[in-house]
Order: structure tokens, then sequence, then C-alpha cells
């Protein structure tokens, strides 16, 4: 059954290059299933590097974008996202992470988020955007993705910290994001 699935890993040119790197050296062999996609996402349209490979428009999809729109610029997610709108058939899904607004402004942000800035900051991979969870579900329609679930950091604590022991806790500020192609 998982020989049916097709997985098209989208990552930065760099990143994916280097983790191809790493696979070759464990000596791990390539799934035929498994297509490496590289594209800069400030620079090219998610659809068009997707033309490039042997992905499937017609066939539904699930895009798991998780780790990423805080380092882009808005206008880049917003274009990935309509991107993924626009190449996967309806009823495809979108599986993304983001902060919001208020990790980007030192006087709300917590402690542990304001670390984490710096830190990309530092390590020259800066955070840049944020978006309000009160008006993305609005933003998303706007390019036919219907938000289907937009978790808080308050709900993902209660469906996935709950009941640790390990001092593991829900990041401030970091929300989850289920959205459908319409």
């Amino acid at each position: 059954m998982l020989e049916k699935l097709q997985v098209f890993e989208v990552d930065h040119p760099t990143t994916q290059a280097f983790k191809r790197q790493r696979i070759a050296e464990a000596g791990w062999e390539q799934p035929a299933n498994l297509h490496f996609v590289p594209v800069d996402f400030e620079q090219e349209s998610l659809a068009a590097a997707l033309t490039r490979s042997s992905y499937d428009p017609q066939s539904l999809s699930l895009f798991s974008w998780l780790g990423v729109t805080y380092y882009l610029t808005r206008e880049a997610v917003f274009d990935t996202l309509r991107a993924m709108a626009e190449i996967a058939p309806a009823g495809s899904a979108v599986i993304f992470d983001y902060l919001d607004t208020d990790a980007f402004i030192p006087g709300k942000a917590a402690k542990r988020v304001q670390r984490m800035l710096g830190e990309a900051q530092f390590l020259g991979e800066p955070m840049k955007t944020g978006f309000n969870p009160s008006i993305i579900t609005t933003e998303l329609a706007s390019f036919s993705l219907r938000l289907h679930e937009n978790l808080s950091p308050t709900d993902i604590q209660e469906r996935y910290f709950q009941g640790r022991t390990d001092g593991y806790y829900a990041c401030e500020h970091q929300h989850f994001a289920w959205a459908v192609v319409e």
C-alpha cells in the first residue's frame, strides 16, 4: 500500500542537497516513490517546481508544510499556499504551522520565543512572519482554501502535551492549521 503513495520532498535547494548527501553517506536506498523537488519559495512558485517533477495534479494531495512559514515573507507564504490551492484538486489538504503576530512584538512575546527568534537571527535564518489567527480564515478563503482547523497554543497543549512529565510543553505563539482546497 505504501508503495502507491507518492512523496514529494520539497525544500530549499541547499537544504535539500545536504539531506541527500546525508542519505547517501548513510548508505540508504531512496525509495522509488520518493521525489526530491528543490525550490526556493522566495524565488519560485511551488506550482512551477512541482510541474517539473512527476507530481500528478489530478491526484488528491496532502501538503505537510511544517517549520517553514516563519522563515518566509508573508508574500511568499501566501504565494505558496495559493499555489497549493491552484495545483491540487479539491479535497486536497495542507497542514502548516505558523507563529501569531504577537511573537514578533517584544512586549507581548514569551521569553522562550524571544530567545528562539534571537537564535534564529544569530544563525542567519531570521524568522520573519507571523499571522493573525483571527483573520487567517478570511485570508486563506481568498485563494480557495477552507480552514478546517486552527489550533492555538492552548489547544496544542491540551491535545498533544497533556499529562507529560518531561517538561515539554507547547510553544507559545505557535499555531497548527489544517486547510482544505475547495
